[in-house]
Parts: structure tokens; C-alpha cells; sequence
């Protein structure tokens, strides 16, 4: 062999152990590269799912935050109308207790006025008269009404007996013979139970 050839052999050994060294390099910066963005890619995901935990985290307090507020809201709006029943309540049953003190005067006017013979028209009946009429007017627009005649069925829920009689002519067992003193209701509240006389 020459001397040339030997050299081109030994320039071609030189580069294929150059091109081997390369191709082992590059595959070693390549394997490298991929190892980098398998890092990247864990770290990525790793951090994906921390956020992803915090964000149900957060959702999940938003929902309990909201669950309270939705039944505070609910408890307080029931707050309000109990109140403002009891209120009510309250405020009707002072008036009941109030009118209750004042039908008394409205019977004694009554059986005043009874006593003023027919016809009679001097300072003192007019006086009377006015008077009656206008506290039966007051008591009346606060809502009270009469309850209870003669004649009406006899009903516990109203009526309270105080006697019973003997039925006159024409009059049926169990009715009212005679209202001993008027009975009151507001709305549907009695105020007063009429004092009546019952047939046998």
C-alpha cells in the first residue's frame, strides 16, 4: 500500500470516528433535549393540578359562601314577617283590650238613652244622644261589630247563657229569648260574648 492510500485511510477512519463521535453526541444533546421537556412537561402538570386544586378549593367556598348567605337571607326575611305578624297581633289585641274597657260606657249610655221618655227633646237628651252616637260611630270604624239578637240560634262561640226559659209562643227550644247584654266582635275575634236568656 502507499503512502497515499494509507493516508486517505487513515483521513477516512478519522472521519467516520469524527461522524460516530458527532451522531453520539447529537443523540446524547437530543436524549438530553427530551429529558428537559419531560421536566418541563411533569413541572407543567404538576403545577396544572395545584391550580386545578386550588380553583375546586375556591369553587367549592364560593358554593358554602353562597349556601350561608341563601339561608341567612331566608332566616332574616322570616324574621321580618313573624315580626311584623306579632306586631300585628299585638297591636289588635291592644285595641281589643282597649275597646273591651269602653263598651261598658257605650252600655251605660244605652240604658241611659232608654230611660228618656219618647218625644223628649230638652238640652240634656240631645247631649246624651250626640254623644252615643258618636262613640258607637268611633267603636264601629275600628272594625267592631254587634253580634247576637233574639231570635239567633244559640252558638257557645258567641252566646254565653246565663238562664234558660220557657219558649213563648212561636219561639223555638234552643234560640235566644233575650240578650241580656250585646255581644262585640273585631274581624273574626270575639271581643265580648253576648249575655243571653236561651229557650228550653
Amino acid at each position: 500500500m502507499s503512502e497515499k492510500e494509507m493516508n486517505e485511510k487513515e483521513l477516512n477512519e478519522k472521519e467516520t470516528v469524527q461522524n460516530e463521535t458527532t451522531e453520539q453526541n447529537d443523540g446524547k444533546a437530543e436524549s438530553a433535549e427530551d429529558s428537559l421537556k419531560g421536566e418541563k412537561q411533569e413541572k407543567a402538570k404538576k403545577k396544572s393540578a395545584k391550580i386545578d386544586g386550588k380553583l375546586a378549593e375556591a369553587i367549592a367556598e364560593r358554593d358554602d359562601f353562597k349556601d350561608k348567605y341563601l339561608r341567612t337571607f331566608s332566616d332574616f326575611n322570616n324574621y321580618k314577617k313573624r315580626m311584623a305578624s306579632t306586631r300585628a297581633d299585638a297591636f289588635k289585641e291592644g285595641q281589643c283590650d282597649a275597646i273591651l274597657k269602653i263598651l261598658p260606657v257605650l252600655d251605660n249610655f244605652e240604658r241611659a238613652l232608654e230611660h228618656i221618655p219618647d218625644g223628649e227633646e230638652n238640652a240634656l237628651a240631645q247631649g246624651f244622644k250626640m254623644v252615643y252616637k258618636q262613640l258607637a260611630s268611633a267603636v264601629e270604624q275600628m272594625g267592631v261589630t254587634q253580634m247576637g239578637a233574639p231570635g239567633d240560634v244559640f252558638d257557645p262561640n258567641i252566646h254565653q247563657a246565663i238562664q234558660m226559659v220557657e219558649p213563648k209562643e212561636g219561639e223555638e227550644s234552643g234560640t235566644v229569648a233575650v240578650v241580656a247584654q250585646k255581644g262585640y266582635k273585631m274581624d273574626d275575634k270575639v271581643i265580648r260574648h253576648c249575655m243571653v236568656m236561651v229557650n228550653k
